[in-house]
């Protein structure tokens, strides 16, 4: 009883705390803008064949330019790379896999500010996706905007959030969605609380939470869009600033 009390008490964050959080998620953004930068000119150039350890690498060493001097860079979590069919694993750890045309890519990362953490994911396509692909992010997309908009109408029971995105992506791609819809981010990336199908959790106003559906087909690849809200009096406010339609996730 007294940990439970403890984990509320933390899910609620003061403006200081908000502010390191949205501060450590904005240099988070510019890290993505840069690797996105870096595939661009990489296609550009004609080279082919960057793999994901080496991406990952690159997210690592972006970090360092938005820190100030001399200051440690500290990230929220170890960063997600992969490619193709490797974006299906749900934890993936980068590995020597080249990247290559019509692959699927899975970038999911954050760092830490004042030891608060941020958490995003986005997913991307080498090219034109395949409609297969395209069918899969939208789902995944919609089911995404399922979830916030009962947010925004003020549900506030867990397992319910996680309800009525996991029974959209059901009716399309029964039990392809393997992991929870979300959950609290604050001193570590993962607190209380979460959105899972048995979860009580009641999410508390002043909470931060990752809206996070995905799909995911073994031999295939997956996908996965994440964004950091704050629950509000009134709804939420999104916290993510990246585009997430279709046409900024395909890559030329």
């Amino acid at each position: 009883m007294k940990t439970k009390l403890i984990h509320e008490i933390r899910a609620v964050k003061n403006k200081r705390e908000l502010a390191n959080i949205i501060r450590a998620q904005r240099i988070s953004e510019k890290v993505l803008k840069d690797v996105l930068g870096k595939l661009k000119t990489h296609a550009k150039a004609g080279q082919v064949g960057i793999t994901e350890i080496e991406i990952a690498n690159f997210i690592k060493k972006s970090f360092v330019k938005y820190l100030p001097a001399g200051r440690q860079v500290v990230l929220a979590f170890t960063p997600i790379v992969s490619f193709g069919k490797n974006t299906a694993n749900v934890h993936h750890e980068p590995s020597k896999t080249k990247l290559k045309k019509g692959d699927i890519i899975m970038l999911d990362f954050g760092c830490t500010v004042n030891h608060f953490c941020s958490d995003m994911t986005r997913t991307y396509f080498w090219g034109e996706p395949s409609e297969k692909q395209k069918r899969i992010y939208l789902a995944v997309l919609q089911a995404q905007e399922i979830a916030l908009n009962k947010i925004e109408k003020g549900e506030r029971r867990a397992k319910i959030i996680d309800k009525v995105a996991r029974d959209f992506l059901n009716k399309k791609y029964r039990n392809k969605f393997l992991h929870g819809l979300g959950h609290g981010v604050g001193t570590v990336i993962h607190e209380w609380p979460n959105f899972k199908p048995k979860s009580e959790d009641i999410i508390p106003v002043g909470c931060v939470m990752t809206v996070e559906p995905g799909l995911y087909f073994k031999g295939f690849g997956g996908v996965r869009i994440e964004d950091m809200v704050l629950i509000t009096k009134n709804g939420y406010k999104n916290l993510t600033n990246p585009p997430k339609d279709l046409k900024s996730a395909i890559l030329r």
